[in-house]
């Protein structure tokens, strides 16, 4: 049936052992923990208001309260309690994108036996206890009870356990215990459900609950039009006022003496650091300069008076080498003001000098967000800069140093650019991002300025020239030349449900693909432009496709074509996201080995990536290694252009943040080429 109810939930999250110390930083003091690294890491509480016509679901948040927090939004959500045991695979995200198979699932019988024990009488129904006993512990399956009404078989309640061997992540052991109560005639619908969980990373151990209590529900309501849209939860502006009466009235758990006690230390300390004089020494100590931070990290310096901060990024992302500029300096400070939850403005200044052809090159970027709610932005760039010759993107300049120096390999292909742009977007209705630009620049050929050979490689290695299509000339890939542009970018993705908070929209999962669209138009005569093109394109794409207890898949597909090509240069041309080094990301339209610059085109193309995640379905049947909780993945990608075809595949192995693939690849005119690549990172 429909209905409406109130929900009460309550999350709490606390550290059972930690080490002593990490990166030389003391834990306990850091993370407030006790003498004996113990300690409640985040607890929080809401109210919300929860609606439900299946297929559809809608939350509104009436109140909110984290400890320690007091303008801070709890990001607990009724939906996330939703359980239907009744569904035959379940899913939750925090655990991963593994779904498990309900113990009263239509297929259930290939992956339980049942156990009768026993039998009670509550409320006049006989209730059946029944033990769930995994046919394989290693299958995505629960263990546990579940508690069934004699005559209508209703679920009454389960107590169900999923431990790590049916491959969870980021837990070692989660328990959910849902109790149901019949609100009308043979309609049972759930009074309170918790998850309870615990586990161990990287010696922090940790344990939690979220718990969520239904009451007052209101069964076959009726719906204003258009209730049930794409939004699926809300969150006002005013639900974190609540004072301490509020909660002491309308919490239906009481806090144990840990929870309260949790309560008034970090109430009492948000409370404190509200003083200036706290602030400041709080200022102070977070603005220590830590040199063994800046070299991996950086270092950021605060102004918590202003809402702002200075970061100056870390040292391999400031020193650099490459056969044009020689050793070099880039640097790049970012100033960020936020205004409100919703407005925020970054300024990026650069400072770009090369050593080896004595140039100095500065710019500066500002990106004014004015309504993360709409996701409504502007950003203006202009100075002077090096960049890469694939408008793309290739290999950033700590990588191209690495392979420079080391492997005689000088990727990274550079032009010279005089430029202004400016650009804007916003979501104009729910689903459809609108972006539009332009820009005027005046462009520049490069040669290298640096010795012809490796400075660390003893091999008679010969650096290429700054000329991808011709490696051993020196003539210019292109003459100086004026160029102004426009562009315009719609992306629409059908039904797409997102949450509203006070600090903006946060998009969920697509359920259908997007559809992008893009023109981009080079006008001659304006500013002396030298440019007269035309080029559209059109991409469909999707992340995390759900196939069952197969695991996922994902594609990205794109075809576009020039329409007008009288007048154009190498930047102006489409050009593709290559790798051809051993480190690479993942994430599309990346290919796994095309080279940076050979397949750029100035024809019609069709690019396809499809892959897929089968998440431990095959490695897990074997001992030992199903212990890893690898996971399996297979893709491909593809190239096709009038007079340069190209395509690859790759299969690869995943944990967590840590992946490594091994692919083929294929390309007209070339030798098939094989080799590892490999990730790390989110």
């Amino acid at each position: 049936p429909s209905y409406i109810c109130d929900v009460y939930t309550k999350s709490v999250q606390r550290l059972t052992d930690a080490p002593k110390k990490i990166l030389g930083q003391d834990v306990a003091q850091a993370l407030n923990l006790d003498s004996n690294r113990h300690g409640i890491l985040y607890q929080s509480e809401t109210k919300s208001k929860f609606y439900y016509n299946y297929p559809h679901v809608k939350e509104i948040m009436e109140a909110s309260k984290i400890a320690g927090d007091r303008e801070g939004f709890s990001f607990n959500r009724a939906l996330d309690l939703q359980v239907n045991l009744y569904d035959n695979l379940l899913q939750w995200a925090p655990l991963g994108n593994q779904s498990y198979v309900s113990p009263v699932a239509d297929n259930a019988f290939e992956f339980y036996r049942y156990q009768l024990e026993g039998s009670t009488l509550q409320n006049g129904n006989t209730i059946y206890k029944i033990k769930i006993i995994p046919k394989s512990r290693f299958d995505p399956v629960f263990s546990g009870y579940i508690y069934l009404v004699e005559g209508s078989w209703r679920l009454y309640s389960v107590d169900l356990k999923i431990t790590e061997e049916a491959r969870i992540n980021f837990v070692d052991t989660l328990k959910i215990s849902q109790n149901y109560t019949e609100i009308a005639k043979d309609i049972w619908l759930p009074s309170d459900i918790t998850f309870n969980f615990k586990g161990n990373v990287l010696g922090f151990k940790f344990a939690g609950y979220l718990t969520g209590l239904y009451s007052d529900y209101h069964i076959n309501p009726s719906f204003p039009d258009n209730f049930f849209k794409d939004e699926i939860m809300k969150v006002p502006a005013d639900v974190n006022k609540k004072d301490p009466a509020y909660w002491t009235q309308n919490r239906p758990i009481p806090l144990t003496v840990e929870e309260g006690l949790n309560y008034q230390i970090k109430d009492a300390a948000a409370e404190k650091i509200q003083s200036q004089d706290v602030l400041d020494s709080l200022q102070k100590e977070r603005n220590k300069f830590k040199p063994l931070k800046f070299l991996f990290s950086g270092y950021t310096l605060h102004d918590y008076d202003s809402k702002s901060y200075w970061h100056f990024r870390a040292l391999n992302k400031t020193v650099f080498y490459n056969t044009v500029e020689g050793w070099g300096v880039d640097l790049k400070p970012e100033f960020r003001k936020e205004f409100s939850l919703r407005r925020s403005i970054d300024i990026k200044p650069r400072f770009r000098y090369g050593f080896g052809r004595k140039s100095l090159n500065t710019n500066i970027e500002i990106n004014y967000l004015r309504d993360t709610l709409h996701h409504e932005s502007f950003s203006l760039n202009m100075g002077s800069d090096f960049l890469d010759l694939n408008n793309k993107g290739t290999i950033n300049l700590f990588y191209n140093t690495l392979t420079t120096l080391f492997n005689g390999k000088n990727f990274l292909k550079l032009y010279k650019a005089n430029f202004f742009a400016f650009s804007a977007q916003r979501e104009i209705v729910d689903g459809l991002l609108i972006t539009g630009g332009t820009e005027i620049s005046r462009r520049f050929p490069l040669e290298n300025s640096t010795t012809n050979k490796p400075v660390f490689d003893n091999a008679a290695k010969i650096f290429t020239s700054n000329n991808p299509l011709n490696p051993a000339g020196t003539e210019n890939l292109f003459p100086v030349n004026n160029a102004f542009s426009i562009e315009a970018k719609l992306a629409y993705t059908y039904g797409q449900r997102y949450t509203t908070r006070p600090d903006g929209k946060i998009y969920e999962n697509a359920r259908y693909p997007t559809i992008k669209l893009g023109y981009r138009k080079g006008i001659p005569g304006i500013f002396n432009s030298a440019v007269n093109y035309d080029f559209i394109s059109a991409d469909l794409v999707q992340d995390k496709v759900k196939l069952g207890l197969l695991g996922y898949s994902s594609f990205y597909f794109s075809a576009g074509q020039f329409l007008n090509t009288k007048s154009l240069y190498y930047p102006d041309i489409k050009h593709f996201t290559g790798n051809q080094t051993a480190i690479y990301n993942p994430l599309f339209p990346n290919f796994h080995f095309l080279d940076y610059y050979a397949f750029a085109t100035n024809d019609k193309y069709f690019e396809g990536h499809y892959e897929h995640n089968f998440l431990g379905t095959f490695l897990k049947r074997i001992p030992l290694i199903r212990k890893l909780k690898l996971e399996e993945i297979v893709g491909g990608a593809l190239l096709s252009q009038p007079k340069n075809n190209y395509k690859e595949v790759y299969f690869g192995l995943q944990r967590l943040i840590v992946r490594a693939d091994y692919g083929f690849s294929w390309a007209k005119g070339q030798k098939p080429y094989h080799a590892f690549r490999f990730f790390y990172g989110f």
